[in-house]
């Protein structure tokens, strides 16, 4: 039986300046042993399919804040099990859309210097899945997928998604949850403006599982969104 952190969706550079403190701090409070990042690491907001923002930085620029943003993560939270998100698979799809073989691309451990990190589509702990999200919406998406396969999920991608659902079912009377962990993306920054005219704003929070059970962890705000910075610092 394993005690579980589960970090949201960070999407490295827009990350929030508080939340690897913020996460660093669970892992202390409730004396974690292993550690899931949930997906999408990266943004890749300069490769997006979609409209770029005009002050966000190019490519090369990008890239270069994450190599530095995720040593930090690495040497924070190692070994960890990564789920491969969307964002994280731009790359990828990118090269798969003008037919370069896959041999010819570096796999994520080596591209992004992270020789501690599994990079995996899922991972099972304690009975327990853990799988980025992609394909799964609605109010709680994590629940839908945990429905689908009468097996307990946890799961990020939608980032204003956040909490733990049950459900029961079968013959036996199975009890499954869904945890949406939330996410770690600061809605200030310019990866993040798509969002402005959303009602719904991204959930700052993380999981914890402890032996197959869920505790779902919002971090502290202050006003609005805005976080006390005062007590979870940039760190590094």
């Amino acid at each position: 039986m394993t005690r579980v952190l589960v970090i949201g969706d960070v999407h490295e550079p827009a990350t929030h300046p508080g939340y690897l403190a913020f996460c660093q701090h669970l892992a202390e409070k409730w004396d974690t042993e292993r550690t899931v990042f949930i997906g999408d690491i990266l943004d890749m907001h300069a490769i997006s399919f979609h409209d770029k923002h005009p002050d966000a930085l190019g490519a090369g620029g990008e890239a270069d804040i994450c190599f530095e943003r995720i040593k930090r993560w690495h040497s924070a939270f190692s070994p960890a099990s990564v789920c491969i998100g969307n964002h994280d698979e731009r790359v990828y799809r990118l090269s798969s859309s003008v037919s370069i073989p896959p041999r010819f691309i570096r796999n994520f451990a080596d591209v992004w210097g992270t020789p501690k990190w599994k990079w995996v589509r899922d991972v099972f702990i304690d009975k327990v899945q853990y799988i980025h999200g992609t394909g799964f919406g609605g109010m709680t998406p994590a629940l839908n997928a945990a429905k689908k396969s009468m097996n307990s999920v946890v799961c990020g991608h939608v980032h204003s998604a956040a909490g733990v659902h049950w459900a029961c079912g079968g013959s036996k009377s199975l009890r499954v949850f869904g945890m949406d962990c939330g996410s770690g993306v600061d809605i200030q920054h310019v990866g993040m403006q798509y969002g402005r005219n959303l009602v719904s704003k991204p959930m700052l929070s993380a999981g914890v599982v402890i032996d197959g059970y869920p505790y779902h962890e919002p971090m502290p705000c202050g006003r609005g969104e805005a976080f006390h910075r005062s007590k979870f610092k940039d760190v590094g």
